[in-house]
């Protein structure tokens, strides 16, 4: 894999985790910011690197997580594998309900 994709919902993830962040702390906003797109390069790279996130529906079989690096361990990245390209769905803090209603999420 080479290079990567993301939805539209990825950038609006993205400002919205940033502008919260940004309250407290506007330079680990912008660390954030970095610390997300440095994963979403290495996953484009090593694609299979995060787990599947083990959906029941059918439609999200192939939904893999990865964990965003500390100290914003706390967000996860959704993503799937296809042909040569790596679609980043969603940008979630961890303490969002994904489980419960993930069709709604991703």
């Amino acid at each position: 894999m080479s290079y990567y994709v993301a939805k539209p919902e990825v950038d609006e993830d993205l400002v919205r985790h940033a502008k919260w962040i940004e309250l407290d702390n506007p330079e680990a906003a912008r660390r954030f910011l970095e610390a997300a797109l440095k994963s979403f390069e290495f996953l484009a790279s090593f694609p299979e690197a995060g787990p599947k996130a083990s959906f029941k529906h059918e439609r999200l079989k192939d939904v893999r997580f990865w964990v965003l690096p500390p100290p914003f361990n706390r967000w996860l990245v959704f993503y799937t594998i296809e042909r040569e390209v790596v679609t980043i769905i969603r940008v979630l803090h961890s303490s969002q309900n994904w489980r419960e209603e993930p069709e709604g999420l991703l």
